[in-house]
């Protein structure tokens, strides 16, 4: 067992950014992020010893982990993190203060809120598409045809477009 040990650990450290992609889109907050990568990451192992190869290892992670969120409750309570404004003395000696990094972060918020106002599918299919997944393998995960996929992101990115020049509320 050792070594399938092993391998699994490497497959969820070549594929740990997908994963916490995955938990960024599919679950509000830090703390429900947390608890879906740790569900992912049960559900992962749970899961490991019925793959047999068939499909690349990145295919089967994704379609698990699609899976697993899908399936995850959204609607969990979780607290609110304590955060440190601006005036903290941690922010200097060369850190950027949160005033400096807001620009930046409220472009990244603004399109995972977007992202967030897709269908299931669609945020499966954006997902893959930002980690430079092929039609090929994206089809594959989600079970659609490869031309139905590059169809669905062609609507997919002109909706988002759409979303993130309406003015943030």
């Amino acid at each position: 067992m050792p070594d399938r040990e092993d391998e699994f650990i490497q497959l969820v450290r070549e594929n740990e950014t997908r994963l916490r992609k995955i938990c960024r889109v599919y679950a509000d907050g830090a703390e429900a992020q947390r608890d879906l990568y740790q569900d992912l990451l049960v559900e992962l192992w749970r899961s490991f010893p019925s793959f047999e190869g068939e499909a690349k290892a990145s295919t089967w992670l994704y379609r698990v982990a699609l899976n697993t969120a899908l399936r995850h409750d959204r609607s969990q309570e979780v607290r609110d993190e304590a955060t440190l404004d601006a005036e903290h003395p941690v922010w200097g000696n060369g850190v950027a203060s949160p005033d400096e990094r807001l620009n930046r972060q409220d472009k990244l918020d603004r399109l995972y809120a977007a992202i967030d106002r897709l269908d299931e599918v669609d945020k499966a299919l954006v997902m893959m598409y930002l980690d430079q997944k092929s039609y090929r393998a994206m089809a594959d995960v989600l079970g659609i045809s490869e031309n139905y996929v590059g169809v669905k992101l062609h609507r997919i990115k002109n909706k988002l477009a759409d979303w993130l020049e309406e003015t943030p509320a």
